[in-house]
């Protein structure tokens, strides 16, 4: 019986999942068959394959356990019973121990399979059979489930045992100055033989990679950055980081996310940092409204002074224009005075009594009338400018 299960599992005699050497007992059929008796000749079976299926082993002793039993009752007829009840309760008890190597893995599962400690494969979700202890162990994971480690809070009403929330939270920036950061990652097995046999703690090695990942990148950023527009950036980085650094151990885990859930300065200068963003953002307003002001005053000075050069052009051409009709006229008139002198003297000083006499007050006396005492006073300006009666 007890060569028969250790030429059944899936390790051969005392090894692992390979390296058999063939079987020199007899075959139990022929010992059976013989009531016992072992002077028939001995027969080696052939060579077993090294990667032969535990599954056809398995098949294989029961056939044979099968055989014993109907031998049993045989024998039982014969007069042979007190030998053949106690292998049959010797029977009993191995089947009893064999059916215990029955295991479920659930959907969401998959199972590590071991033989005298050593990997031997992993199970798919499904009904699956494993040689029972103390050969065999069967450990089974989550694969699909989404774990998640906080740092900084804990949203669990219990209280976390041996956790310093300040000391995971509180970290130095790329400025030096130090943030107060409460963030959670979670994470999914990728390969449960690496998560088994890789990390012999998992949960304290995501702990501390990601603490170690996250600290990293906010030693890279500047507090301004941290606290506004920068989230999405940490978060981004600090999950590539993390990832690279449980590939580098091997640990068969995915990241799926790191979320930061608050960022602030420390408790104990809170207020005065909220003064120092305050009076930032009073700084912010005055440049902003300064570069208003200049952007409005520029543009309208360069407008004006555009328009102060068109006017002086403007002037100039005028000034040039006038000055060349002036010229022009007076070749005129010395081309009419070259031809007649006295009619353009006397055409000159008509025209220069007409501008003088245009805008003065004027008053017109008879001489002849100053013998009779009366002086007649006729001022045409201001008949000019009496109003008009209706």
């Amino acid at each position: 019986m007890l060569k028969l299960l250790m030429n059944s599992g899936p390790w051969g005699p005392w090894s692992g999942a390979g390296n058999q050497k063939p079987n020199n007992s007899k075959p139990n059929g022929s010992e059976n068959n013989s009531g016992g008796n072992s002077g028939g000749e001995k027969k080696s079976p052939p060579p077993r394959d090294p990667r032969g299926n535990p599954q056809d082993d398995f098949e294989d002793f029961f056939k044979k356990s099968f055989e014993r039993i109907k031998n049993f009752f045989d024998s039982a007829q014969n007069g042979k019973s007190p030998k053949s009840l106690v292998g049959l309760v010797i029977l009993g008890i191995s089947f009893l121990w064999l059916s215990l190597g029955l295991y479920q893995v659930d959907t969401d599962e998959n199972a590590v399979l071991l033989y005298f400690g050593k990997f031997y494969k992993v199970a798919t979700p499904g009904l699956n059979y494993h040689i029972p202890y103390p050969f065999g162990q069967v450990i089974k994971k989550s694969v699909t489930s989404v774990n998640t480690e906080e740092f900084g809070f804990s949203s669990s009403k219990k209280k976390s045992d041996n956790r310093d929330f300040n000391a995971e939270s509180l970290m130095l920036t790329g400025d030096e100055n130090i943030v107060d950061i409460e963030f959670q990652v979670q994470w999914q097995i990728s390969d449960i033989k690496d998560f088994t046999f890789n990390i012999v703690e998992p949960n304290q090695s995501i702990r501390k990679s990601t603490e170690s990942a996250m600290r990293e990148i906010i030693a890279r950023t500047p507090i301004a950055s941290a606290l506004s527009d920068g989230k999405s950036k940490i978060e981004q980085e600090t999950k590539i980081l993390l990832q690279e650094i449980l590939d580098a151990y091997g640990a068969g885990i995915r990241v799926v996310l790191v979320q930061l859930r608050r960022v602030d300065p420390p408790a104990q200068v809170i207020d005065a940092f909220r003064d120092v963003q305050t009076a930032k953002a009073d700084k912010e307003k005055e440049i902003n409204q300064a570069q208003s002001y200049a952007n409005d005053i520029i543009p309208r000075a360069r407008g004006e002074s555009a328009q102060a050069k068109e006017q002086a052009e403007a002037y100039e051409k005028e000034v040039v224009a006038n000055a060349q009709g002036e010229a022009g006229r007076f070749n005129a008139v010395y081309n009419q005075y070259s031809k007649a002198k006295q009619v353009t003297k006397k055409r000159i000083y008509l025209e220069t009594m007409e501008k003088i006499y245009r805008d003065m007050d004027k008053v017109f006396i008879d001489k002849s009338a100053s013998k009779s005492g009366v002086v007649p006073y006729f001022p045409l300006n201001e008949i000019k400018q009496q109003p008009k009666k209706e």
